[in-house]
Parts: structure tokens; sequence; C-alpha cells
């Protein structure tokens, strides 16, 4: 629910600040013939340019788009005349690309294609969102559906981790006989988080845990021990639930702005795949079929197997 859409349209750049530790780290827009034809009508003045190279001008609505992407990118703020200062050489390499014609070059020129391919797609991504409109209502109606579907019930527990079962067992003995939980973690507990606090666990969510270990705590009881050892990748555990409590919902205000680009996000995947189906896309790439007489027969893969590269539950227990 709190996790914030971030565009992942990324803005190719070139490092010339390797050869110039001083310079700004700038965005190079691709170098193409064609982007020099077009400007080429521009005749630089200071009022329209903050530059002039050979005759090419560097525009303010060049400089002005550079400190848009650097602010947004870098959060601070680079003074003008070290940008400029930068596009000013980054323009002479430019030209001398294009004298040189290195652009007849079909790696260079595939360079440039992916470069242009880059910006112009998000370029669209940009504009998509920002003439998308997401209505108070939807956004309601969304958080709904996403705060009744969210599992909100909370534990507090504390836990003995041992590297064998009998020894656990053992532990779930001298319980039954008495023996103070807190005073039995401490001694075999194999945990180093929570060994010293007595196992102590503090609140957490059943899925912060790994699953053996949440589904264990959900069926205790408040103040009920396992009776059985519960076993992870970790080892064995002896669990002691202590309290639990319902979560509250975070407020609509609080959470609308994430809702807002979550919803335009989907929205924006949905609008790339409306273009996928109205497009004829050949990927040449994709290996074709095997005929059906040579395919080896396939064995029965249980219905509940993860697919390859299924991410491993959460690690361990956390506080």
């Amino acid at each position: 629910m709190n996790k914030s859409f971030a565009s992942g349209a990324a803005i190719l750049a070139v490092a010339l600040t390797g050869c110039n530790p001083s310079a700004p780290e700038v965005p190079k827009p691709p170098a193409s013939s064609a982007s020099s034809t077009s400007k080429a009508a521009i005749v630089a003045t200071p009022e329209n340019s903050v530059a002039s190279v050979n005759g090419t001008a560097i525009t303010k609505a060049e400089l002005g788009a550079i400190k848009s992407e650097l602010a947004q990118r870098r959060g601070g703020d680079v003074a003008d005349d070290k940008i400029v200062d930068e596009l000013v050489k980054r323009e002479l390499l430019r030209q001398d690309a294009v004298a040189k014609q290195l652009s007849n070059n079909p790696e260079y020129q595939a360079r440039i294609d992916n470069a242009q391919r880059v910006i112009l797609s998000q370029i669209a991504a940009e504009d998509f969102m920002k003439n998308l409109k997401v209505s108070d209502e939807e956004l309601k109606k969304e958080y709904d559906t996403r705060i009744a579907a969210m599992q909100r019930s909370e534990f507090r527990a504390r836990h003995i981790l041992v590297d064998k079962e009998d020894v656990a067992k053992d532990i779930i003995a001298k319980l039954g006989k008495g023996a103070k939980f807190e005073d039995l973690a401490k001694k075999f507990s194999k945990d180093p988080g929570s060994k010293n606090e007595g196992g102590e666990l503090g609140w957490f969510s059943p899925q912060q845990m790994v699953q053996p270990f949440s589904e264990a705590v959900e069926k205790l009881k408040n103040g009920e021990i396992t009776q059985a050892p519960v076993q992870t990748q970790f080892g064995w555990h002896v669990i002691q639930r202590e309290e639990s409590r319902e979560s509250a919902a975070p407020a609509f205000d609080a959470v609308k702005e994430q809702i807002k680009s979550m919803m335009q996000t989907q929205k924006l995947h949905q609008y790339i795949d409306d273009l996928t189906a109205k497009a004829k896309v050949q990927n040449f790439t994709t290996p074709a079929p095997a005929p059906a007489a040579s395919k080896p027969p396939v064995a029965a893969v249980p219905a509940d197997m993860a697919p390859a590269g299924t991410p491993a539950p959460s690690a361990q227990p956390k506080k």
C-alpha cells in the first residue's frame, strides 16, 4: 500500500565527467543529423539561446529541460554556466561525429537509435500520465478493495530456535513442568536476535515470517505454546504466542497519492498492452516450437509448485 511508483524509463547519459571531474552530470540527447537539421533554422540570439557553437544554437528550452531532469534525478541545483559549458563540449563532439560520418557505422547508429527510442518512449509515457485523469471515486473504490483484502492481524510472540527436534521436544517438556520460557530461550536459543531478550520477537504480521512459523503462530491462542516443534529452514522452533491485535488501516487521505500513482501505472501498462494488441509485432528471437513428434514427454508437476524464479520466502523471523 505504501510503495510509491517510480518511472521505469531511464534517461541515457554519456559520462563526459571522466574527462572533466568538475562537469555536472548532464543527460545527453541522441546525436542525429535529423535533430541538427531541425535546429538549423534557429538563429541563436541572447533571447532564445544560451550559447552558439559554430552557428548551432543551444536554446534556453534545452537548458530548461536539462535543469528539470537534473532536479528530479539529483534533487540539487547545478549552476547554469556549468551546464552550458558541458552542453557546449557535447555539441562540439556531436559536430565532430557528424563531420566524421560516425553514424554510418552500424554499431554507432544502433546506439543512436536506442537512445532516441528510450527518450521518445519516456516522453510518450510522461504525456500519457500528464493527460490521465483518475477520479476520487476511482481512488476510493481501489482503496476500499485493497483495505478489504489486507491481512491486518498482528502478533507478539517469543521463540526458541534449536538445531535438533529432540532438543526442542525436551524444551517443551521443561516448559510443561513449569520452566520459564524466557530462561530457556536465553540458555538454548540459537537466534542471536532474540536470545538475550528471552526469545522476544515483538509485534509482526504473518507476512514477515516464513510460512511454517506464521502458520503455527496463527493457530495458537494468546498465551499458548506449541506442543510440537515447528520446523523451518533455520531449524526447530518452540513458539509462545503472547498477544494479538488488528492493525489499524491507513487513512484514505494518507495513502491517496500512492494509490493514484499505482493506478496511473496500471493504466499506463494497460495502454501499452492495447498498443501491442493493435500492432503487428514479430519477435525473431523467440524460438520456434519444436515439432510435436520430437517433443519429450512432460512430467507431471504438482499444481502448487512455484515456477522457476519465484522469490524465496523471507529469510528469518524479524523483530
